[in-house]
């Protein structure tokens, strides 16, 4: 029922295994059995779901404007700890602080975040480059190497723009950290890193939103990470 949906959608593996009596494995396994690439897929798409069913019945009570976009975003944010794995946040912190070279690649509205994190990311003494140049992005595929990292912003890559570059990036041994709102793009198994946020544009009942908030409010999560490992340095 709906209650256990959302319990099974705020649980981890480990608690979801124990309640439903079964093993780690065998959660993993339903989750790929119902066509998902493993139980964080599956969790967040079950926390979604859920998120846009909510938002629906709200719609229909409350007309409200304010009040009802500013509560899908504060769902909508809220979902982000269920996506993003704080062990996950901590390697990438790790990986930035130890970077010789930090490029950030955005296109079109995810030029934006690009851009922020650049900002930020100077804030607190460190240097990146963030570009949507195709030309600059092909060249830097062809350089940077293992001691670098590479930041790609993509809703859901429908240019293909970024695919191009991955196997340069591959064969160079350069690590690329792609945070998107599609599970599935066909150079996930490629990424050192694949953190999937939530998409406010496509799962709300308005579809107008911007996703770029939520791309906003993980970056936050990322320099507070950052910037924690360097007071404990």
């Amino acid at each position: 029922d709906r209650q256990h949906c959302g319990e099974a959608a705020r649980s981890s593996i480990d608690h979801l295994a124990k309640v439903a009596h079964v093993s780690k494995s065998a959660v993993v396994r339903f989750s790929n059995r119902i066509g998902y690439q493993g139980f964080t897929d599956f969790k967040y798409d079950l926390a979604r779901y859920l998120v846009s069913r909510n938002a629906a019945n709200e719609s229909e009570q409350n007309t409200d404007p304010i009040h009802a976009i500013t509560e899908l975003y504060c769902r909508y944010i809220s979902m982000i700890p269920e996506s993003v794995d704080p062990e996950v946040l901590d390697r990438l912190a790790k990986r930035m602080l130890n970077a010789k070279r930090i490029k950030i690649f955005g296109q079109n509205r995810t030029l934006h975040s690009a851009m922020q994190l650049r900002a930020r990311l100077a804030k607190i003494g460190l240097d990146a480059e963030a570009t949507s140049d195709r030309s600059l992005m092909a060249d830097l595929a062809a350089m940077l190497g293992r001691d670098d990292c590479v930041i790609l912003f993509s809703i859901s890559d429908n240019t293909g723009l970024f695919r191009k570059y991955i196997p340069l990036f591959k064969e160079n041994r350069c690590p690329v950290v792609c945070l998107t709102m599609n599970p599935s793009l066909p150079f996930r198994k490629q990424c050192s890193e694949y953190i999937v946020l939530p998409r406010i544009s496509k799962d709300s009942a308005v579809s107008f939103l911007d996703d770029q908030a939520i791309y906003f409010v993980f970056i936050e999560l990322l320099l507070d990470a950052i910037a924690s490992k360097m007071q404990n340095s």
